[in-house]
C-alpha cells in the first residue's frame, strides 16, 4: 500500500480507539453533552481532515455531482426507498414520544454528520484507493462499520434496537451507500439518503434520552 494509503487506515484506527476511551469518559460525565461533543470530536479530527487530505486532492468535481448517466438514475429512488423503510422501522412507531426541539436537533445534526460522512468515509476512501478500489470499498466499509462501536459503549444512552441495531445498521446502510458510490463515483444523493436517515434515527434518539428537555 502507498503512503497516503497507510496513513488513511492508521488516521481511522486512531480515531476508533481515541473514541473507544472518549466517549464512556464524555458520557459518564454528562450523557447528553457527552454524546454530542463525541460527534463534534469526530467531525473535526477524522472526517473534516480527511476530506481535505484524501477525498479534495485530484478530485475532477465527479464526486460531488449530481448528474448520473440515465443508466444509474433508478438509484434515486432505490436511496429514497431506503430511506422510507429506516423510517418505517425506527421512526414510525414512536411519533408518541417525539418534540419539536428534538426534531430541530436532529435537522442540525443530521445535516452535517450525513454528508461529512459521506465525503470523508467514500469519498476519502475512493479518493485514496484509486488504483486499488476493491480494497479501498471493503476496508472503508469495516472501519465505517467499527467508528460505530465506541458510541454503543455511550453512559447513559439508550439506543433504539440496542447497540446491536446501531452497529447493525451502520454495517447494512454503510454497505449499501459505498455500493452506490462505487457504482456511480458521486456521493451527492448518498448524502442526502444519510442527512435523511441520521434525521430520523437521531430524532428518536434524542427524544429517547431527554436531549430537548
Amino acid at each position: 500500500m502507498t503512503r497516503p494509503q497507510i496513513a488513511l487506515l492508521l488516521h481511522a484506527a486512531l480515531l476508533i480507539g481515541a473514541l473507544f476511551l472518549l466517549v464512556p469518559w464524555l458520557t459518564s460525565w454528562d450523557p447528553r453533552a457527552g454524546y454530542l461533543f463525541s460527534l463534534v470530536f469526530y467531525w473535526l479530527f477524522f472526517c473534516l481532515p480527511v476530506i481535505g487530505w484524501h477525498a479534495l486532492p485530484g478530485n475532477d468535481g465527479q464526486l460531488f455531482t449530481e448528474r448520473l448517466p440515465w443508466r444509474y438514475w433508478w438509484f434515486i429512488p432505490l436511496l429514497l426507498l431506503q430511506v422510507g423503510l429506516v423510517a418505517l422501522a425506527s421512526f414510525a412507531p414512536n411519533t408518541a414520544m417525539l418534540t419539536s426541539g428534538a426534531m430541530w436537533l436532529a435537522l442540525l445534526i443530521g445535516v452535517i454528520n450525513g454528508p461529512l460522512e459521506e465525503i470523508a468515509w467514500r469519498g476519502g476512501f475512493l479518493g485514496a484507493f484509486r488504483a486499488r478500489p476493491t480494497l479501498g470499498f471493503w476496508l472503508g466499509w469495516v472501519l465505517f462499520t467499527a467508528w460505530h462501536i465506541p458510541l454503543a459503549l455511550s453512559v447513559g444512552i439508550s439506543f433504539d434496537g440496542g447497540a446491536l441495531a446501531l452497529i447493525g445498521g451502520a454495517a447494512a446502510l454503510g454497505l449499501f451507500w459505498s455500493w452506490v458510490v462505487w457504482m456511480t463515483g458521486s456521493v451527492f444523493y448518498v448524502s442526502i439518503a444519510h442527512a435523511l436517515t441520521n434525521l430520523f434515527a437521531f430524532w428518536v434518539l434524542f427524544d429517547r434520552n431527554g436531549f430537548a428537555a
